[in-house]
């Protein structure tokens, strides 16, 4: 975290100075997602009020017991302060100390209104020192539970020789939000990548340029994945190795996958270990070096109301602001048009086009951590509209699947809030 905001340190030419307990279990389990966006909160503000000077970031342990320990975070900057009578407001809604401050220093004080509402509910707290003219300290209060699991470090789940980065894939994908997904996937991976937004658009690629291995969507408009396998392997007579992405395995025609040609499959949103293993296994035709596959201890968070949980976004692009910003921007810009169709087509009953549109929503749930009991209603709507029976179940069903898309897009949108509140 404290790496993302280095540039902006330097640029200011301030002191970052870092003092972490070495006492503190190294391996503790809670809530990552959150924990991210209070410090991204608070730090920012203090990179954004300090002139000269320095900010301090200590983190120590206050106690523990057999199940838990108990840590503060303390923000020190050498910043313009607040008066002592504006304090007891600096966590309200839309809140600066005066108004003077959002026209020297931009931004309207609603990280601080969140960050309350982010440390609270996980039973913590959260408090300000501040002086005029000499700068402030917040300090937060969370507890975390213990566990004896130990977690692999993302730089040692996949580690690439040389051989094996030297690896080209074409992703045929008409979604951008999952195109975006594969790109940071296979860049992570070293390998070098190019995009086709359907079918038609990959055999031209294919008949410019030579690839290791095509990473084909099933359903895309012009041409869809099983068309375009089956003019590779018949027209083209090429025997490039084609991994299927799918939305939903227990319902994708894995025979006809087979049949046309394709040498595997994996569903969306794909899990980098297993992606990582097939394309070096289909490229190399040797078997995969064994990345460790361990399980992640299962992460024992508090009950949230809200619909979405960004642990798999904030995982997949390492806490990049831009890259998340980018992510979630694109899910607001596709999921309202996708609602539209979804609610037309069942007007108008065309179930062909519900089945469509319900399916390019699918990927998008679990990227945006938004419940599985939502994707499987999304999956019923589906079978329904494919079979076309129990149509009239379709209707109370579409309208919970909006009900949550909506909700996920007012979510989301104060998160885009809370990231561009950073500056960065």
């Amino acid at each position: 975290m404290l790496h993302l905001f280095e540039p902006k340190i330097e640029e200011k030419n301030i002191e970052l100075i870092k003092e972490y307990d070495s006492s503190i279990p190294t391996v503790l389990l809670g809530d990552p997602v959150r924990l991210h966006q209070i410090i991204i909160n608070i730090l920012s503000n203090a990179v954004k009020f300090t002139a000269n000077g320095k900010i301090t970031v200590n983190v120590k342990m206050l106690s523990q017991d057999v199940e838990k320990v108990t840590i503060e975070f303390n923000i020190t900057d050498t910043g313009i302060g607040i008066a002592e009578n504006k304090i007891s407001k600096i966590f309200e809604n839309f809140q600066q100390a005066s108004s003077g401050t959002s026209r020297l220093y931009g931004g309207t004080g609603l990280g601080l209104s969140i960050v309350k509402k982010l440390v609270e509910p996980q039973g913590g707290t959260i408090a300000v020192k501040s002086t005029i003219g000499i700068g402030s300290t917040f300090s937060f209060t969370l507890s975390f539970k213990k566990t004896a699991e130990e977690v692999i470090a993302d730089t040692e789940i996949i580690e690439l020789d040389t051989e094996r980065k030297n690896i080209k894939v074409l992703v045929v994908e008409d979604i951008a939000l999952n195109q975006l997904l594969m790109k940071t996937l296979l860049d992570d991976f070293g390998f070098d990548r190019d995009i086709a937004g359907n079918g038609k658009i990959a055999i031209e690629k294919l008949q410019a340029k030579s690839y290791d291995v095509i990473l084909m969507d099933l359903q895309m408009p012009e041409m869809n994945g099983f068309e375009a396998t089956e003019y590779i392997r018949n027209k083209m007579h090429s025997k490039i190795p084609i991994i299927a992405l799918t939305a939903d395995v227990t319902t994708v025609d894995l025979a006809k996958c087979k049949a046309v040609g394709m040498n595997d499959y994996i569903a969306k949103p794909v899990d980098e270990r297993l992606l990582y293993n097939k394309i070096i296994s289909l490229v190399k035709k040797e078997p995969a070096a064994l990345i460790s596959t361990s399980i992640l201890p299962q992460i024992d968070v508090i009950q949230k109301i809200k619909c979405i949980n960004l642990d798999y976004l904030l995982h997949r692009t390492k806490s990049d602001p831009v890259l998340m910003m980018e992510m979630i921007s694109l899910y607001l810009e596709q999921t309202p048009l996708l609602l539209i169709a979804m609610k037309k087509s069942l007007l108008d009953k065309d179930w062909k086009l519900l089945h469509a549109a319900v399916h390019k929503m699918i990927p998008s749930f679990s990227i945006m951590g938004i419940n599985t009991d939502f994707e499987n209603m999304a999956k019923k709507i589906q079978e329904y509209a494919s079979s076309q029976l129990q149509i009239e179940i379709i209707p109370q069903l579409v309208f919970q699947l909006e009900e949550i898309c909506t909700q996920a897009c007012i979510e989301l949108k104060i998160e885009l809030d809370i990231i561009k509140s950073t500056g960065i």
